[in-house]
């Protein structure tokens, strides 16, 4: 770690602490009290930490009332919910490459990454397998994940059963610290959502209970299958839209703009609809949030697609570094100059101009 430049040591570091415990979705207590335990030791006393039912907050206050850049992230990973000797798929792990496939079981809180048990992955069934021990459980486990490494470092790459996504938690969350420690002025949350691998539950729940103001701006941080157009090393993606939706015209104008600042530096940013998913974004979007997304390109996304067997995750060491100064360069930018308020204005001023030239009469 210690051959690592800022800002990637700090963000590894952090990202293998909240994998030193599993997680899946429902089952993220442990790893979300590692990233609060984080919070307490490693940010300022202006950052408020508030834990909800579908995740946690936290909010520093840097310009009083105005509204809140809102970085969000996901502690949990597709993994397998444990009924006796079944195992229920969670989330969009592959399921074709599963069989056989070697697993650990977990208690519901774990303390760390030591199994109650060992098995494997059998035939599957409506993303359901049958387990076969070969230690079974030494007393009652409720998940299980893929017998993967929590954390490797490799040269300029990172490994992990987990990288999505507790990668783009840890990259908010150091962003959060960074800007708190240099008294920025501006509000900048960061939401560390449970269980947004089926189905954004705890966004929905944040979103339903108002714990998100409709004036703050929510940036999905992900780390998203590698595209054309979106490739490791070339510097994490401004995200234009996923799967399902286009992302908000003024977000992606502050974050072109961040990009644009980073250029001397020599930080390379890309820029593309990533359509392999649908994120965080995609919610917020539905109940009338600007949103929008900054992602990483991910090699083997959910431990195997786009590869031939089960496999870690991959990130490039320096997407990671560059996700951390581009959101930094947007926070201190927001809030921005309302695109969609610059737009309107040009329009009616175009209207008062020139409507007197719609003047006609009906025959």
């Amino acid at each position: 770690m210690s051959r690592l430049k800022e800002p990637a040591r700090s963000v590894c570091a952090l990202f293998e602490r909240l994998v030193s415990v599993p997680t899946a979705p429902f089952f993220e207590r442990s790893a979300l009290q590692r990233a609060l335990s984080w919070a307490r030791s490693s940010l300022p006393r202006s950052v408020a930490v508030h834990v909800h039912r579908g995740g946690a907050v936290l909010r520093y206050q840097g310009s009083g009332t105005r509204p809140a850049l809102c970085l969000a992230g996901h502690i949990d990973h597709p993994t397998f919910h444990l009924k006796g000797n079944r195992a229920r798929m969670m989330g969009g792990l592959p399921a074709h490459l599963l069989p056989g496939s070697a697993i650990q079981a977990f208690p519901a809180r774990p303390s760390s990454n030591e199994p109650l048990g060992i098995g494997r992955l059998g035939r599957g069934r409506d993303g359901t397998f049958q387990v076969h021990w070969t230690r079974p459980p030494s007393r009652r486990a409720a998940f299980a994940v893929l017998d993967l490494p929590p954390f490797v470092l490799d040269g300029r790459w990172v490994l992990s059963r987990s990288i999505d996504d507790l990668m783009g938690s840890a990259i908010s969350l150091e962003v959060l610290r960074r800007a708190a420690s240099a008294g920025l002025k501006t509000n900048l949350t960061v939401l560390l959502h449970r269980a947004e691998e089926v189905g954004f539950v705890g966004a929905l729940d944040l979103i339903a209970r108002k714990h998100v103001s409709l004036l703050d701006s929510v940036l999905s941080i992900e780390t998203s299958r590698e595209l054309p157009g979106a490739r490791p090393g070339k510097g994490p993606v401004i995200r234009l839209g996923d799967k399902a939706s286009a992302f908000d015209p003024n977000l992606t104008a502050l974050l072109d703009l961040a990009a644009s600042k980073l250029k001397p530096r020599k930080i390379r940013v890309q820029r593309l609809r990533l359509t392999g998913g649908t994120c965080e974004a995609t919610a917020y979007l539905a109940f009338g949030y600007e949103a929008s997304g900054v992602a990483i390109p991910l090699v083997n996304y959910h431990n195997g697609w786009g590869a031939k067997s089960i496999a870690p995750e991959k990130v490039r060491v320096e997407d990671i570094a560059g996700a951390v100064e581009l959101l930094l360069e947007a926070a201190k930018l927001f809030p921005f100059e309302n695109l969609r308020g610059r737009l309107r204005a040009r329009l009616a001023a175009r209207q008062r101009e020139h409507s007197r030239h719609l003047a006609f009469e009906l025959a």
